[in-house]
């Protein structure tokens, strides 16, 4: 009877010392290469600092941990969500829209939600075609460019303005119109008055359009949006951020680094910006961008709600989300999102 008794004592402390083990070893095993991709254009500012001057080394070696950080630059949103999935990449970045597809895809599992907002800026829908002075006038003939055309933050937008002008139904009207190419591949071909007869795109790409004559100008995001609208995220898995507390919080302070670092030197952040860019309308031009009142560099979420209440009610997004908090980590919810 005694030895029984000693046995199970000597299980339960056992048992106790394994799940006492389990939570160390979890906090350690954080990943030893982190990656993260950005994409083009001056919304991606906040990322193109952390990686020009490695704020995230910095946070992550004040965490204890000697991480390498890999960055990968790719032309729109889709080929990293697979890549996220697939464990081929940790952060994701991109358009608002986007974003909300994959987090209606992995809601109840993997919970990809938003790490902050990266900007909020305007974007232009502009037309080359004399007879083209709003979307109404737009034919089948007309072929709009748009980096990852038909799930793009851009489509989303066209989209909205497309139910407002020809009802709920009509929503997807330019569907068969759109043209998927990068936002420099897209300008180019735009430029060259060739097949492309609109360009929605974003700064600073749409502002190098307009510098063409004959072209104008005939949809605002802003209009759209009734104000200003996040235009840019960046997202992680539910399921990293919980496996890679360390990891993750150094990401959230590299990010909050570089947007003060923004917000106090503009011009240090576009002399920065062009050399990890080198974006052909130079540092006078991204500092001209900076200063515009339209365009903000900031973490907190702006009018995230519209575009995630009409893609839920078109059906592109169908899990339900009471507030903007639903769809970003903690993080960020002190800030005063919408």
């Amino acid at each position: 009877m005694m030895f029984k008794r000693a046995a199970r004592t000597w299980a339960v402390l056992l048992l106790a010392a394994a799940t006492m083990v389990v939570p160390v070893e979890r906090a350690a095993a954080e990943v030893d290469d982190f990656k993260v991709s950005l994409q083009y254009g001056i919304g991606y500012l906040p990322l193109a600092i952390m990686k020009q001057n490695q704020l995230i080394e910095k946070y992550l070696k004040a965490e204890g941990l000697a991480t390498k950080v890999s960055w990968t630059q790719l032309s729109s949103a889709q080929p990293m969500n697979d890549a996220l999935l697939s464990g081929n990449l940790h952060v994701a970045s991109g358009g608002t829209a986007p974003f909300l597809i994959l987090w209606g895809r992995t809601h109840g599992g993997l919970n990809v939600k938003a790490v902050a907002a990266l900007a909020s800026m305007p974007m232009y829908l502009v037309s080359n075609n004399p007879k083209v002075n709003t979307i109404r006038d737009f034919t089948e003939t007309d072929r709009i460019s748009m980096a990852g055309a038909g799930t793009s933050i851009q489509t989303i937008v066209l989209q909205m303005a497309a139910a407002k002008e020809f009802g709920d139904a009509n929503f997807n009207k330019f569907s068969t119109q759109y043209r998927n190419l990068s936002h420099p591949d897209g300008l180019a071909a735009f430029l060259s008055g060739k097949e492309i007869t609109a360009y929605f795109s974003s700064p600073p790409f749409q502002y190098q359009a307009l510098e063409k004559p004959g072209v104008r100008r005939i949809l605002n995001s802003y209009d759209v949006t009734n104000g200003p609208a996040t235009f840019l995220v960046a997202w992680a898995t539910s399921k990293f951020r919980d496996e890679n507390p360390k990891t993750f919080r150094a990401f959230v302070n590299a990010w909050k680094e570089a947007e003060a670092f923004i917000a106090k030197d503009k011009r240090a952040a576009a002399e920065l910006y062009v050399k990890e860019s080198k974006d052909r309308s130079g540092v006078e031009g991204i500092l001209k961008l900076l200063n515009d009142p339209e365009i903000r560099i900031t973490m907190t979420p702006e009018n995230t709600m519209k575009f995630y209440e009409f893609m839920n009610k078109v059906g592109t997004v169908k899990p339900k989300a009471a507030s903007w908090k639903d769809l970003y980590f903690p993080e960020v919810h002190n800030l005063p999102g919408g």
